[in-house]
């Protein structure tokens, strides 16, 4: 590990509206990112992303509409890699290198799949984050889409993988489709770590492997992480930001949350329930599924004019005098 990687891992005094985990070890390697600058959350039309949780959300300057891992999702990753140090690992879509960068620093050997880098400026920018950061020998970019170049790759390296992270094409089957591919090509002792499980099409992927008798967990963060394990590992174990009413989305009521406690939505629901309860013959299942379903899309119009305000404002012509 180089001197330059050596003092980032001594930083941890992050920007207010960052959260970490208590109990991680922690990194900031944002100067190796020089486009990194904080998002807009309304610059971004996608439905899943969760507006109202009040982590910082962290963009490229030159792409504002689509985010990284939040700090704290990062350092999911950094110290799940801490884990599996020296062993192979996986990553499919990187966006930019930044969740690339906190897998790398934890010591893993890392082959990162994503079709964005087959575009040169897009493959230049996540190689010289990397190299400033002291990492890019133990990282092997490959253009290309999942999960067909996954199975490319494998064979032709005869490669088997310790560390998964999916966070590539979020709409189905694409996800789906990465985890049964890289489920059969993760080694025994293996864990798979899922992001934006906020989107049900995501979660598709950890319900497989949950089917398939792997352990699964939930991280409460910005946009849910989730990871699913077998073997002789074990995931990190992570605290949600006490500060937060973290709703958790009806397509994973089913799965333990990492540090897990009662919220305000789970209240009001109950609430609600008691209400109704005489006069409907549906489960609460689905009576939590539609209420979770109409809240959302609550917000999503509550949030909609002011993001339509957002992209006219970026496409006003200027005026000139």
């Amino acid at each position: 590990m180089s001197e330059k990687t050596v003092k980032v891992i001594e930083v941890n005094l992050f920007p207010k509206g960052d959260y970490v985990s208590s109990g991680f070890i922690t990194i900031q390697p944002d100067s190796y990112f020089p486009n990194i600058s904080l998002g807009n959350k309304y610059d971004s039309f996608w439905l899943y992303l969760r507006r109202d949780i009040t982590h910082n959300w962290y963009v490229d300057k030159r792409k504002q509409n689509v985010g990284f891992v939040s700090r704290d999702e990062a350092h999911i990753l950094y110290n799940t890699a801490l884990k599996f140090q020296g062993k192979k690992a996986l990553e499919i879509g990187c966006w930019m290198g930044w969740s690339a960068c906190h897998l790398a620093l934890g010591g893993v050997e890392l082959d990162v799949i994503d079709p964005m880098l087959s575009e040169q400026l897009f493959n230049e920018s996540v190689t010289e984050s990397l190299k400033s950061a002291g990492v890019k020998e133990s990282v092997n970019l490959i253009p290309g889409c999942s999960p067909e170049k996954v199975e490319e790759i494998a064979n032709k390296f005869q490669r088997k993988w310790s560390l998964i992270f999916i966070d590539g094409n979020h709409e189905a089957p694409a996800p789906l489709n990465d985890t049964i591919i890289c489920e059969q090509l993760a080694e025994a002792d293996a864990l798979i770590l899922f992001h934006d499980l906020a989107s049900p099409d995501v979660g598709q992927g950890l319900d497989y492997l949950k089917e398939k008798g792997w352990n699964t967990m939930v991280y409460q963060t910005m946009q849910i992480m989730g990871v699913a394990w077998r073997g002789n590992v074990e995931p990190v174990i992570h605290q949600p930001d006490p500060k937060i009413n973290w709703p958790l989305p009806p397509h994973l009521q089913g799965y333990f949350v990492s540090g897990s406690v009662q919220t305000a939505t789970e209240d009001k629901f109950a609430e609600i329930l008691r209400a109704v309860r005489p006069y409907t013959l549906l489960s609460e299942r689905k009576l939590f599924s539609l209420y979770s379903q109409a809240k959302q899309l609550y917000c999503y119009l509550f949030w909609l004019p002011k993001m339509l305000r957002q992209a006219i404002a970026r496409n006003k012509p200027i005026k000139h005098d």
